[in-house]
């Protein structure tokens, strides 16, 4: 009888090998889970308690402001910029309108119609009121002031009867100032003996005044001086009995200003 050994394969062929190692893993294993948190710790501790190496600021400043604002004084000026609501710029049209038998050039007109919507009242200012219109020469009369463009007369009786609307001439100026017109009312016997109430208007900015129509806005006795545009009497200019002129931006740009004395830098 032959007896037969079978050998059998180890799957580890190097057992005591393959132990070792085991062995050794653990080992390590054990170590770390021993010193590795501690590690960690101081780690973080070591972040935290950082030592900063800043200078401290102080807390109080070691300078001082000195204010420079200049308080203002009681002879301060201040000029507004404020006008009238009602200020309007003419059109630059000079076409030459013959309007009724009396000469104007186009703005004149529109001025007048402009006018006439601010006063709505019965005098027709376009109309049965004009009684001189401008480019008119009516000798010494009018002092030359109807010569040129920008000129008007105006009266101020109710039409077709000698009734004069006194309560209407406030109204009237004020509308006709508002305008653009220096406008002034001339009594009976004011301009010379003889001579009719009415209104007398100049155009202020009209390129077409005449020398003299020009000087009643701004000459010695104009309109922009708070007089009445009249010659002077015995050297003295008549004042404005309706107030100081109306001065528009429009106005201002084309080179005119409030000349009275004592104005205001705003003007009524």
């Amino acid at each position: 009888m032959k007896l037969v050994v079978k050998r059998t394969r180890n799957p580890h062929p190097f057992p005591c090998l393959a132990a070792a190692v085991l062995l050794i893993l653990a080992v390590l294993t054990a170590g770390c889970a021993q010193t590795a948190p501690a590690a960690v710790r101081t780690v973080e501790k070591s972040t935290i308690t950082a030592t900063s190496t800043q200078t401290p600021v102080p807390a109080t400043p070691t300078f001082t402001l000195t204010p420079t604002l200049a308080v203002p004084t009681k002879t301060a000026t201040i000029t507004p910029t404020l006008e009238p609501a009602e200020c309007r710029k003419p059109p630059d049209d000079y076409e030459l309108v013959n309007l009724d038998g009396n000469w104007f050039n186009a703005r004149t007109i529109a001025m007048l119609e402009y006018a006439q919507a601010l006063y709505s009242g019965e005098i027709d200012l376009t109309g049965s009121a004009i009684t001189q219109g401008s480019f008119h020469d009516n000798g010494a009369a009018s002092f030359g002031t109807h010569l040129g463009g920008g000129a008007v007369d105006l009266s101020v009786m109710r039409a077709g009867t000698w009734t004069v609307l006194y309560d209407d001439i406030p109204g009237l100026l004020r509308a006709l100032r508002l305008a653009g017109f220096a406008a002034w009312l001339r009594e009976i016997d004011e301009v010379f003996p003889g001579s009719g109430i009415h209104i007398h208007a100049i155009a202020i900015g009209d390129r077409d005044l005449s020398e003299p129509a020009q000087a009643q806005l701004d000459g010695g006795a104009g309109y922009f001086r708070g007089f009445s545009g009249l010659p002077p009497v015995n050297g003295t200019p008549t004042l404005d009995r309706y107030g100081g002129p109306v001065l528009c931006q429009w106005m201002r740009e084309a080179g005119y200003a409030d000349l009275r004395p004592t104005a205001s830098a705003a003007s009524p």
